[in-house]
């Protein structure tokens, strides 16, 4: 992301341009764009007002369900918030180059999941490779997965990427089985534009 970075002004720019292109018409306050896009407070305020600046984004006041310390019950609150203006003159442009350059390096991948378990496997799919249509982003195969930091794997994958990734996660055991009867799962994977990026286990 370093060009980018450099073009746009920083990591966080790109980010969050990628977070309101590709998934226009939905609203994130700030406290969301911390979580989605994976930065500071201090950071999204900044970027926020920059944008909204620029006439990429719109405030908008929108209603938020909100649990408050010491409840359990969550209450309705006005909360402003930030969607992408239909507009901007730039939006198919953009969004073509936001997606074009939509690039996490093999090495990258590797480091990022170095923690959750013995991978085996990771495969690319569906959003990761241009494929919208398919119906899963990664496939892990991995044995003694930990859950935390898959979590936090894939939270930075999608802060990169703007938008959800669709995974899942097999043992290397259930992995062999789906394989050998041909599971919907894994041939949505295989049979179609797909990206090795760990491979230790045979995928045929």
């Amino acid at each position: 992301m370093e060009p980018l970075s450099k073009l746009f002004g920083s990591p966080a720019r790109v980010k969050l341009l990628r977070l309101f292109f590709f998934n226009p018409g939905a609203v994130y306050d700030r406290d969301s764009v911390v979580v989605r896009a994976r930065v500071t407070p201090e950071t999204a305020s900044k970027e926020l007002a920059a944008l909204a600046r620029a006439g990429v984004t719109n405030r908008k006041t929108f209603y938020k369900e909100v649990v408050r310390p010491g409840t359990k019950t969550p209450k309705r609150r006005r909360t402003i918030g930030w969607v992408l203006n239909p507009k901007f003159p730039y939006i198919p442009e953009l969004s073509r180059f936001l997606r074009d350059t939509l690039a996490i390096s093999d090495k990258e991948l590797r480091k990022r999941v170095r923690t959750i378990g013995t991978v085996k496997l990771l495969i690319l799919s569906g959003f990761l490779i241009g494929e919208k249509e398919r119906s899963i982003d990664v496939l892990v195969v991995a044995d003694k997965v930990n859950e935390t930091a898959l979590r936090s794997a894939i939270s930075s994958i999608e802060a990169d990427c703007g938008q959800e990734i669709r995974y899942a996660v097999l043992s290397v055991e259930d992995y062999r089985y789906r394989l050998r009867v041909r599971d919907r799962l894994v041939r949505e994977v295989l049979d179609f534009p797909h990206k090795i990026i760990i491979e230790k286990i045979a995928t045929v």
